[in-house]
């Protein structure tokens, strides 16, 4: 097996995350959500395109619905987002998911219009918006708003029904070996990665970078689904999506998973969750019902209260005992992080980190994969990293 130290002084030429894994042969992957997903299948294709096959050693603590992903809403959609670059990748994610439909899923990925429901005076599609809006009375929808937008595009993936399904595809990939392994620092993964013969490593581990790389820019931001039975929700609420767009509150939203048979009526509490302790304690939660954490249950029952409130179509489905909960964490930053790791943390490793979508993975992923597989990693010696900041990378220079 081929190895190599990462105390080396040998430099490696600036390559590209997916340069570096097709010249040497191998590459290591930790995280199971969506972005390890695409992050993985972007490197067997690249791969099988040049001939040159890559062995990837694919990480994660667990694969269940203790991963964000698991527990997704599954928006996959051009949105509303004043930030044009984000609304750009939106843009590129929605014409074709590739992922999905060459590994035989694209019925998970159904069609569904978007209301977008606002207290602001203004709603405003933003430049290159691929779909048409148009204005609705809110009452349509809900008492609640001031405004409503209808947007004729956006789809649904069925995240629940999609992610055992999809990880088992990826993890039968040629060359691909799916590990479950708990890795607690980035000593861990260098040498594991140093073990697997690999010059470079992705991180793309949602919350769990914070104690991985000791990136304190992610949190776990706490949210939670009611599922309510698909049929005893009327039209056309079985069928599209509805998005709280108020800013002075949290979100709420409802989006039907109609593969599943279940619409998921979310929200997000605002509580972020950052110490191991409390990480262990809401494992506990979801293993046992009996040891859920006191605040997790008052998050859900305030979360039901708010879609009573706003969206009380949905109030004859949610009564006690008709309705089942998940909770969980999404990794929440206040951008979207795509970054080698510096020189002065690897040595001759590369770590190439990608997190910080939050609630946007299934819109984003597709794009912002392939955006930060193509950060070349800067020069060795030169404390400079690039990230890309919600779709356009730039410079970023320490000293």
């Amino acid at each position: 097996m081929y190895k190599r130290s990462y105390g080396s002084s040998k430099a490696i030429r600036p390559e590209t995350f997916r340069e570096t894994a097709l010249r040497t042969g191998r590459a290591v992957v930790v995280g199971h959500g969506i972005v390890g997903h695409q992050v993985v299948y972007e490197l067997f294709s690249a791969g099988r395109r040049a001939s040159r096959p890559i062995e990837i050693l694919w990480v994660a603590d667990r694969h269940d619905r203790r991963i964000a992903s698991f527990g997704a809403s599954g928006c996959h959609m051009p949105f509303l987002n004043r930030d044009p670059r984000a609304a750009e990748w939106a843009r590129r994610s929605f014409q074709r998911w590739d992922m999905l439909y060459e590994l035989g899923f694209g019925d998970l990925l159904g069609h569904a219009e978007t209301v977008f429901l606002t207290r602001e005076d203004r709603v405003e599609l933003p430049p290159g918006h691929p779909g048409t809006a148009r204005m609705a009375a809110p009452a349509d929808f809900s008492p609640f708003y001031h405004r409503a937008a209808v947007l004729d595009s956006g789809s649904v993936v069925s995240a629940c029904a999609l992610m055992p399904r999809l990880f088992r595809a990826v993890s039968d990939l040629p060359g691909v070996t799916a590990l479950p392994r708990h890795l607690s620092d980035i000593g861990d993964l260098l040498t594991m990665t140093v073990e697997f013969g690999a010059e470079l490593a992705c991180v793309a581990a949602g919350d769990r970078a914070q104690f991985l790389l000791g990136e304190r820019r992610i949190e776990g931001d706490f949210g939670a689904l009611l599922l309510i039975d698909l049929h005893k929700v009327p039209e056309p609420f079985d069928r599209m999506v509805l998005m709280d767009q108020d800013r002075e509150h949290e979100l709420t939203y409802s989006v039907p998973h109609r593969a599943c048979g279940h619409v998921c009526l979310g929200g997000v509490s605002g509580r972020l969750v950052t110490e191991p302790e409390e990480y262990e304690e809401l494992a506990r939660g979801l293993d046992d019902p009996a040891r859920v954490p006191r605040y997790v249950v008052d998050a859900i029952h305030e979360i039901r209260d708010r879609v009573l409130e706003r969206l009380p179509v949905f109030g004859p489905a949610l009564a006690a005992g008709d309705y089942l909960s998940w909770y969980g964490l999404r990794p929440a930053a206040e951008r979207a992080i795509a970054e080698w790791v510096p020189w002065s943390r690897t040595g001759n490793l590369g770590v190439l980190h990608l997190g910080g979508l939050g609630g946007s993975g299934f819109t984003l992923t597709p794009a912002f994969v392939t955006d930060g597989m193509n950060i070349r990693r800067p020069t060795q010696g030169i404390e400079t990293h690039f990230e890309s900041h919600l779709g356009r990378p730039t410079p970023a220079h320490s000293s």
